[in-house]
């Protein structure tokens, strides 16, 4: 079960940068939790069923999915953002929660080429980074075999060829 508070505390966090940092529209503030947060817990149910692993959250921005993802679950978080702004508001919200994740300011390319990250994630996930076909191709590399690349589509988005919709809105490609 989340963290509430956290998940309140983050919810907070965002709602004071989001205007100085451009985090998400104005007009997503007010419904924060229940289109953003609860978007990313969906994710849930997939991580319990991973191998061991940290996971990786390409394009973090705000910190979705990887925030929430980090406050419900066991799990090792890095946070992909080469914005230093948004890297710097990244870091603030793991030092105020005291959450198991690292910020890196770098592209997810740039992750790939780095023999510490390239193929070292149980879970690597994406949302509003690239088109869904675009987003898979950055994630893969990140990912160790038995792990899983999953993107946010949106509902009722084309899936891409080769992954499956593990749920509405969310599709995965496994790596063997």
């Amino acid at each position: 079960m989340p963290d509430q508070g956290k998940l309140a505390a983050y919810a907070d966090l965002v709602r004071f940068w989001a205007p100085r940092l451009d985090l998400i529209s104005p007009g997503d503030l007010d419904g924060f939790e229940e289109r953003h947060v609860a978007d990313s817990l969906r994710l849930l149910p997939l991580i319990a069923e991973l191998p061991p692993g940290p996971c990786v959250d390409v394009g973090s921005g705000a910190g979705l999915p990887g925030i929430p993802l980090a406050i419900a679950s066991s799990r090792h978080w890095r946070l992909l953002e080469p914005r230093h702004k948004r890297a710097g508001f990244l870091e603030e919200v793991v030092r105020e929660l005291g959450l198991d994740c690292e910020v890196l300011a770098i592209t997810a390319e740039e992750a790939a080429q780095r023999t510490d990250l390239r193929g070292a994630h149980a879970l690597a996930t994406a949302r509003a980074v690239a088109s869904p076909g675009a987003a898979l191709d950055l994630l893969l590399p990140l990912v160790a075999p038995g792990g899983k690349a999953v993107v946010f589509v949106g509902k009722g988005a084309e899936i891409p060829v080769n992954a499956e919709e593990w749920a509405p809105g969310i599709a995965t490609m496994p790596v063997s």
